[in-house]
């Protein structure tokens, strides 16, 4: 069964008079957008965006291409705005959504989210501890990034980072980037608006989102962290975390270990004392680097050719020495029938400290590549 625990943060910033943020965060949409325009053109743009969202996508969509129309369909309603009313002339907003997909009745189809992006606010996903940006940015800066004309550190703070080449409302016509994400049990997704990743180092992001505080604690803790960094702009934060409860399964954990009593007799030869603390030290470090390299599950895939299956592997990705990582269970999926994001998804090794949780993200894996195949 799915849950989601849900945080949101929200704040007008350091500097500027007004917040021209409008986010929504319940069970089946969540959504940040970030008006842009002067006066309250801004503001309103980023409402009306929000508002349309709540009333046709809050109980999910059927699919990503449904939900891109959607917000086509919001791109013309704010450009219908914005060209009929002389205070709200050249208003927009960015937009970064995120709704369920509806379910279906195949019980083993895993539940998944779409994400949907036009402009600069952005979508995050971490995962096995590692922090993405699921998003891509329409932006000035991004296309320099992009190019190889500037890293991702100096495009955070250059003078024309603001400036955005796709926005809601601009023009008649948008295109609207979605992509369709499986959720597995202990994925935390974070939507933002530039206000926190302008200001914020990522990574202070991500040692914030690794924190196991509860998704308003995070949220809050963000938005503090932009405004302690500057808040040269509006700031709205949402933290989603993902349960997916599952069977139970028993786990025997491995015996304590004793290393015994030292001999009782008193060796004469302080030689021979330095001598048995060095090997004493030297069997302790390699049972540690032993239990260390054989703990643990990870999946990944079996080899580097394309025909390479998915398996979950007992140990530590690339061994040591002799000690490699064994094969626990091969799945059935292979590398060329799964689309590149699932590929690029095996190949980051996925890690797990059961091998009950390594089964339920496989399973749920394999569902997810058969349905998108």
């Amino acid at each position: 069964m799915l849950t989601l625990a849900i945080g949101a943060a929200t704040d007008t910033g350091n500097l500027r008079g007004q917040n021209e943020d409008s986010h929504v965060a319940e069970q089946g949409l969540f959504a940040v957008a970030d008006g842009m325009g002067g006066h309250n053109a801004g503001e309103v743009a980023s409402a009306m965006a929000i508002e349309y969202l709540r009333g046709v996508a809050l109980s999910g969509v059927s699919s990503a291409e449904a939900f891109a129309q959607v917000v086509r369909d919001l791109n013309s309603t704010i450009f219908s705005a914005a060209t009929s009313a002389t205070d709200q002339r050249g208003m927009g907003t960015t937009l970064t959504a995120a709704a369920l997909l509806e379910p279906t009745s195949d019980v083993d189809q895993p539940s998944q989210i779409v994400i949907a992006n036009v402009g600069d606010s952005r979508t995050y996903l971490l995962r096995s501890e590692e922090l993405r940006q699921l998003s891509v940015d329409h932006s000035y800066v991004q296309e320099l990034v992009t190019e190889g004309l500037l890293t991702i550190d100096e495009a955070r703070t250059h003078p024309r980072r603001n400036i955005v080449t796709r926005a809601l409302g601009i023009d008649a016509q948008v295109s609207v980037d979605t992509w369709t994400i499986p959720m597995f049990d202990g994925d935390r997704f974070m939507l933002c608006s530039d206000g926190l990743v302008d200001e914020v180092p990522q990574d202070e992001i991500i040692e914030m989102m690794r924190e196991r505080s509860t998704p308003q604690l995070v949220a809050e803790r963000l938005v503090t962290a932009a405004k302690r960094h500057g808040g040269r702009d509006n700031i709205t934060v949402i933290v989603v975390d993902v349960n997916i409860n599952a069977s139970a399964e028993v786990v025997i954990a491995d015996p304590d270990v004793s290393l015994g009593s030292s001999p009782e007799r008193t060796l004469s030869s302080k030689k021979l004392i330095l001598a048995l603390v060095v090997v004493a030290v030297l069997c302790i470090g390699g049972f540690i680097a032993l239990r260390h390299q054989r703990s643990g599950y990870f999946v990944a895939f079996t080899n580097s050719s394309s025909s390479a299956t998915v398996a979950i592997y007992k140990g530590q990705p690339g061994g040591l020495l002799w000690i490699k990582p064994t094969i626990v269970e091969v799945s059935t999926t292979k590398r060329n029938a799964m689309q590149s994001e699932f590929e690029r998804e095996i190949d980051r090794v996925q890690r797990f400290d059961s091998v009950s949780k390594a089964r339920s993200y496989l399973k749920i894996f394999d569902a997810v590549v058969k349905a998108n195949g």
